[in-house]
């Protein structure tokens, strides 16, 4: 029987040549394990022929993608004669040569026709099914601790486990300690506790033992399959306290609370546990801008278009300052995330400054800051510096760097700036801070700014359709150009082409849309940034070149809300004005799962700092809780949840005091009689009196 060399079909070129294998090429016994694999074994060891796994190995192959690699291992078994052999009868081992090719008497090869006409029985996927039953058959470190059907991170089935999770016996023994995961996969932070192994295993993680080290476990088969994270958050409670559109939504640090700013000029209070209002803050005269809370969690900060920024006390909305001193409509606050500096907040404004105020005291001065007047407004151009006023150019958003040493701001004039967050005002205090770096680069707006989470890279994003990534450059060349200096010019890819009909049919012109960057995040490690595009897709370019690794597409309208999870560096979350939102794995470029959320236009929304929770706002006023479990603790909430004094009018004094004017009247109307009754004492009783109407 002759033995024929495969040939490829077609031009494909044949691979290269591979190094032969270092097996007996024409032994008739059966092939002996290499010594890794012997050590591998248990005492009661298995003899295994190799040949019948090159032969799997050839099956699986023949139907699959790789025929390359299918026609170069068809040579090189029929070259090694490493495929099984046809032995003859005992009773006609003569010794003898028969006129088959390749025959000693005892035995001849069979080519890969031969042995899958003779093994019928086998099919194609024989490999894989034995691999799936020795899935099934290998008992998970988790059986027994969690429901029949339910699935939890650390039982996810896979082939490479190390140590506990290892298809080998003798690995799983030596138990985890000996063999680590690799670091791409181990606990981000290195902080599980018991806490966060409890969150782990509400989304579909846990640990098997009370202490650290299997919570971390969990916490890596997470992050390898993401899909396990948000599986879990199908619970959707739906809730309204606003009657106008909730801009602003974010949780407290714990994620205990939930704030929302909405265009009624109210900022509300939510509970995550009982999903029950619990405080309706008032006083603002606008539409509320931004919201913030301090880092120690006790201060909450709520901007308005009104020129003022009110702080009120968590969570029971009580009011503690009113900082008062823009000239124009504040855009943005945040809070100090240094250490020393827990109550200073930021903001910017549409009267082109920016102010750190502290946010305990309405007594206290701010330090302003303002951009440096250009030499024509100065004056340095041979004419009169009064004849001239400097533009004053809108400030539109604000971040502090991860130390809370420097801050950063986009503004109208196309340019973004750097400010020292630690100096002092100079002896005039009438002198405002100027910056301390220009980053120009932008031909639009610069309508969204932020620092990398653990470095002093900055990412900054305009309407002209691009980001800019600026890294600081070394202090020897700080006195030369600027500190910051711009690395990569992240481009906006035009949209993928609509499909074409056929040749001489009617061809879909490509109508021009807008490819402005609306907003932009970093991923938690740094190495990629998202953008939400105005054409409804979401981009994401890698952080080390600049290059573009995917452009995602599933939203059908404009998107403004991106968000990163806070410890899974694969996943983020999405949502816009179609209602939708899609929670993405970022280094695949899939979407996970997509929530049809609403038939509004979602506007804002954020992951919960433990990240089994996502908070969502609409247009309407209606606030969206996604989260795991089956809500039994949110069950009796109600949809509408309003105080009874939520809109009624309020009376304002001088410094920003406001008293509910239903209860002043009323409380008038009580003490009118009483002869000695000052004016505090008054306005005392009227402020207790009003709280407990609401």
């Amino acid at each position: 029987m002759a033995l024929q060399k495969y040939i490829p079909l077609g031009n494909t070129p044949p691979a290269n040549s591979m190094k032969p294998l270092s097996f007996p090429g024409k032994g008739y016994e059966k092939a002996h394990l290499p010594d890794t694999v012997t050590r591998c074994t248990s005492e009661q060891d298995v003899d295994i022929d190799l040949r019948e796994v090159y032969f799997l190995i050839m099956h699986f192959l023949s139907t699959g993608p790789c025929q390359r690699t299918y026609g170069q291992l068809w040579n090189e078994l029929l070259e090694n004669q490493l495929l099984p052999r046809r032995y003859h009868a005992w009773y006609s081992r003569s010794g003898v040569h028969s006129m088959k090719e390749n025959d000693d008497g005892l035995s001849f090869p069979l080519s890969y026709g031969d042995l899958a006409e003779r093994y019928k029985h086998i099919e194609k996927d024989h490999l894989v099914n034995l691999l799936k039953q020795l899935l099934l058959n290998t008992a998970s470190p988790t059986q027994g601790l969690f429901g029949e059907n339910t699935l939890n991170a650390s039982a996810v089935p896979t082939l490479l486990g190390t140590g506990s999770f290892s298809l080998m016996s003798h690995e799983r023994d030596k138990g985890y300690a000996q063999a680590k995961c690799p670091g791409h996969m181990r606990w981000p932070h290195m902080l599980a506790d018991q806490v966060r192994g409890l969150s782990l295993r509400e989304i579909g993680g846990g640990f098997t033992r009370h202490h650290r080290a299997p919570a971390i476990r969990a916490a890596s088969y997470a992050i390898a399959k993401p899909s396990t994270m948000v599986q879990k958050m199908q619970n959707i409670k739906r809730l309204r306290g606003h009657r106008n559109a909730v801009y602003c939504a974010i949780f407290d640090r714990l994620g205990r609370y939930v704030i929302t700013g909405s265009d009624d000029r109210l900022v509300k209070i939510w509970s995550m546990e009982t999903a029950f209002c619990l405080a309706s803050c008032r006083g603002h005269e606008g539409d509320i801008t931004d919201l913030a809370v301090s880092s120690n969690n006790v201060l909450v900060a709520s901007s308005s278009n009104d020129f003022v920024i009110r702080i009120w006390r968590l969570p029971d909305g009580l009011p503690i300052s009113i900082l008062r001193g823009h000239t124009g409509a504040v855009t943005a606050i945040a809070f100090s995330p240094r250490p020393g500096s827990v109550y200073q907040l930021l903001s910017s404004s549409d009267d082109g400054t920016c102010r750190i105020w502290d946010s305990r005291s309405s007594v206290i001065s701010p330090r302003v800051y303002a951009p440096r007047p250009s030499d024509s407004a100065a004056g340095k151009n041979n004419g009169p510096s009064s004849s001239t006023n400097p533009p004053i150019h809108q400030i539109f958003c604000c971040s502090f760097n991860a130390s809370g040493t420097v801050f950063v701001t986009g503004s109208s004039d196309n340019f973004a700036r750097v400010w020292n967050a630690c100096k002092p005002n100079t002896d005039d205090s009438d002198q405002p801070i100027h910056e301390m770096d220009v980053l120009a680069g932008h031909e639009n707006d610069v309508n969204y700014v932020q620092f990398r989470f653990s470095q002093d890279n900055i990412v900054t994003c305009s309407r002209d359709g691009s980001a800019i990534i600026w890294i600081p450059r070394s202090r020897r060349y700080h006195g030369k150009a600027g500190r910051w200096t711009r690395a990569y010019h992240l481009k906006v890819p035009p949209p993928p082409m609509p499909p074409q009909p056929a040749r001489g049919g009617p061809r879909q012109r490509m109508l021009p849309t807008p490819r402005g960057v609306n907003m932009i995040v970093w991923s938690l490690d740094n190495r990629f940034v998202l953008a939400a595009i105005m054409d409804c897709r979401i981009c994401v370019w890698n952080a080390s070149d600049g290059s573009l690794v995917h452009s995602l597409t599933g939203h059908t309208d404009s998107t403004y809300v991106l968000d990163v999870h806070p410890f899974n560096l694969r996943i983020a979350m999405s949502a816009g004005y179609d209602g939708r939102t899609i929670v993405w794995d970022i280094w695949e470029g899939k979407p996970i799962r997509t929530y049809e959320i609403s038939h509004f236009k979602l506007v804002d929304g954020k992951f919960s700092p433990d990240g089994t929770c996502i908070i969502l706002s609409d247009d309407v006023g209606q606030l969206y809780i996604l989260n795991t479990g089956q809500g039994e603790s949110q069950k009796d909430s109600k949809y509408d949840q309003f105080f009874l004094g939520d809109y009624r009018p309020l009376i304002q004094d001088t410094y920003g005091n406001v008293v509910d004017q239903v209860c002043w009247y009323l409380f008038i109307s009580i003490f009118k009689h009483v002869a000695v009754c000052d004016t505090v004492t008054m306005i005392t009783w009227s402020l207790v009196f009003s709280c407990s109407l609401q």
